[in-house]
């Protein structure tokens, strides 16, 4: 059984970056780093962007936070392979 842990690093309020686990039953039944990322966070659109203005236009969020970095690690564990 494939096992994921996924770690975001967001912004806080205050503009630190604050490591964030995401809770294992959130990962249950999905088999890939990529599809748990897709599946808990959420793509926002840059009010403020404007073209030439040097913003993003858009960043992902979890629990209403952008996200800056993620960790994300894939394991078989003992009886997988």
């Amino acid at each position: 059984m494939k096992t994921l842990v996924l770690i975001f690093g967001v912004i806080t309020n205050n503009g630190q970056i604050e490591l964030v686990k995401v809770p294992d039953i959130a990962l249950k039944n999905i088999n890939s780093c990529e599809k748990a990322i897709e599946n808990n966070s959420k793509w926002v659109l840059n009010p403020n962007y404007e073209p030439g203005n040097y913003q993003v236009w858009g960043f992902l969020t979890y629990q209403n936070k952008p996200i800056v970095a993620h960790i994300c690690t894939e394991n078989e564990g003992e009886h997988g392979k």
